[in-house]
């Protein structure tokens, strides 16, 4: 009996979610162990049916760590994330749009959120890093336009609770008139908005944070200014999500700026004012002194050759996991090493390397990929990146503008691997020292869980930190302790977190118990009770995973769904996926 492969469908929605919230990838892995709703026709047909016709709102409002404030304390942003049936409507919706560029494609100025296309299985859109290294470079070739002039950033507030439901829903029905999208299709547009509009935060009508088809809508409610703000500004426009950038001569940038201001503000939206650390202005003379800074390494051993080679080493050579495992845990080393070996299917991944086989460079690569070599690569990328992040965390506390808006994405670059490659001893020497910086305050935080053990602090972060640290503590195989007392919900949700992904979590006697259904869900299976929640996303989980006197979600977790599931990084993913 052959073993079919997923569609296309399916493994976009695993693999976007999954970069997003464990908590909605585990309800897609819960409904896809269903085959017949692994194929594109029930994405298209069935799950798309089951939205249009619902009469709940399965959203589940996560509290992801948004920025540490002034005061010692943390700023949440609330992230809802949808159930495994909308996940997978969003995914054939998207698709949709994506056979319509006229309509729904980026104008050339806009960066973010880029529909995949053809044959891509990565996820719903490209690649974050895509867009931000191919906006770096049209930057560039502005400053190489306006040798004597100036770049201008400044930030949208609050922006996609600052769209409204009857302006994303005007947006959506013009620009699907132009696709001339089937009305279904229209119809399931309009069916998510309204739903968002109902189910965020108390007091608000938009679209959420959270669901795919919101950076859909948030490039569709900006699409008109966007392309004509690139178009016919004297300067050149720049966007990514929130995030504008204006470059061009002193003088006209500031005219421009004002424009761009006053436009947004006739749809609702506010700039940050000139007084916040997001707004600011450098000589493009002085920023192109970044100019290679998105280049990719020159040297030979970098993390995308250790990733990928880990990669082909679980599909080609699955039967020595275990021996791997061992072997980076013996060396300190928390990278996760997932198992490939249900999801090698007929076609696939395996039909490319047997389409690469007869080529020498392939031969040769493959045959030099062994648990040795895959352990050499980590050390030497461990020696390599402490050795930058420690030069380049020298004086950044003193630095602000551009200077510092450089530095930090560095800095952040290294912490996130780190975090898997450093002992214990160096990530218990650099988190203290990271934590100067209020940018690295979520590295930090997870440096400190993961080198300790205890994850009193990081609770409080919330559950995409929890998930940061999670991923490599459970890749080392050790357990975590927790003292505090009192867990306001943003903490239960980011033990919960732990316990899903089967981290051991050693309580001080004395703990106050807490019941809420997140922490049962994670920690003791699901029974009747749970599949009759009053909430409709721990419902309908709970309903997918089934009764049992035991969770199963850290097989979920360690099994990948399909050969092209991407391998997450949950500590390099996790801050940046939350806007």
């Amino acid at each position: 009996m052959k073993n079919t492969r997923p569609g296309i469908l399916s493994v976009r929605a695993v693999n976007q979610y999954r970069r997003r919230d464990v908590l909605t990838y585990l309800a897609l892995r819960y409904y896809l162990h269903n085959s017949a709703a692994r194929q594109d026709e029930w994405a298209k047909h069935v799950a798309t049916d089951l939205v249009l016709t619902r009469t709940n709102q399965p959203y589940y409002g996560a509290q992801h760590f948004k920025e540490a404030n002034g005061n010692g304390g943390v700023e949440h942003r609330p992230i809802f994330l949808p159930g495994a049936n909308e996940a997978l409507a969003e995914a054939a919706l998207l698709d949709e749009c994506a056979k319509h560029p006229d309509a729904f494609a980026n104008p050339q100025c806009v960066f973010s959120y880029e529909l995949s296309d053809r044959e891509d299985r990565s996820g719903i859109f490209k690649h974050y890093f895509i867009g931000l290294r191919e906006r770096h470079n049209a930057i560039s070739m502005a400053c190489d336009s306006f040798p004597n002039g100036v770049v201008r950033y400044t930030d949208i507030k609050k922006y996609y609770p600052s769209i409204g439901k009857d302006l994303a829903i005007r947006v959506w029905q013009k620009q699907s008139e132009i696709a001339g999208l089937a009305s279904y299709y229209r119809e399931l547009g309009e069916k998510l908005i309204t739903d968002h509009a109902v189910s965020g935060e108390p007091g608000e009508s938009s679209i959420l944070t959270g669901p795919m088809f919101s950076h859909l809508i948030g490039n569709l409610v900006l699409r008109e200014l966007d392309e004509d703000f690139c178009n016919n500004l004297p300067v050149k426009y720049f966007r990514y999500v929130d995030d504008i950038i204006l470059v061009g001569n002193n003088a006209e940038v500031n005219t421009a700026l004002n424009t761009v201001r006053q436009r947004l503000s006739g749809l609702g939206f506010i700039l940050h004012g000139s007084a916040s650390l997001k707004s600011f202005e450098v000589p493009t003379s002085k920023w192109l002194l970044g100019r290679h800074d998105f280049n990719p390494s020159p040297q030979p051993i970098s993390w995308m050759t250790l990733v990928g080679d880990l990669k082909r080493y679980l599909l080609i050579d699955r039967g020595n996991r275990d021996e791997l495992v061992s072997a980076f845990r013996n060396e300190g080393l928390r990278i996760p090493v997932r198992d490939y070996s249900g999801a090698v299917h007929e076609s696939g991944y395996l039909e490319k390397i047997l389409k690469w086989a007869p080529h020498s460079w392939f031969r040769k690569k493959t045959q030099l990929i062994s648990v040795q070599s895959l352990v050499s690569q980590a050390l030497s990328l461990r020696k390599s990146y402490n050795e930058s992040f420690t030069k380049a965390i020298e004086n950044a506390s003193e630095l602000n503008g551009f200077a510092r808006k450089r530095r930090i994405p560095q800095l952040r670059y290294y912490a996130s691997r780190l975090i898997y490659l450093a002992t214990d001893d160096t990530l218990l020497s650099l988190f203290p020292i990271a934590d100067e910086l209020s940018e690295l305050h979520f590295h930090a935080k997870v440096m400190e869980a993961v080198s300790t053990g205890n994850i009193n602090r990081l609770l409080t972060l919330g559950t995409n930190a929890a998930q940061a640290a999670a991923q490599p503590i459970r890749a080392a195989g050790k357990a975590v302790n927790l003292t505090s007392i009192d867990l306001p919900e943003a903490e239960q949700q980011a033990l919960a977190i732990f316990l899903l992904n089967g981290v051991s979590v050693e309580r001080s006697s004395g703990l106050q118990e807490v019941e809420s259904e997140i922490l049962k869900f994670s920690s003791t299976g699901v029974d009747l009770a749970l599949m009759k929640s009053s909430d409709p996303f721990i419902r309908e989980l709970s309903c997918l995973h089934g009764v049992s006197a035991e969770p199963r979600h850290s097989i979920m977790l360690d099994k990948v769904f399909d050969e092209d599931e991407m391998l997450a990084m949950d500590a390099i993913d996790q801050l940046q996926q939350s806007y």
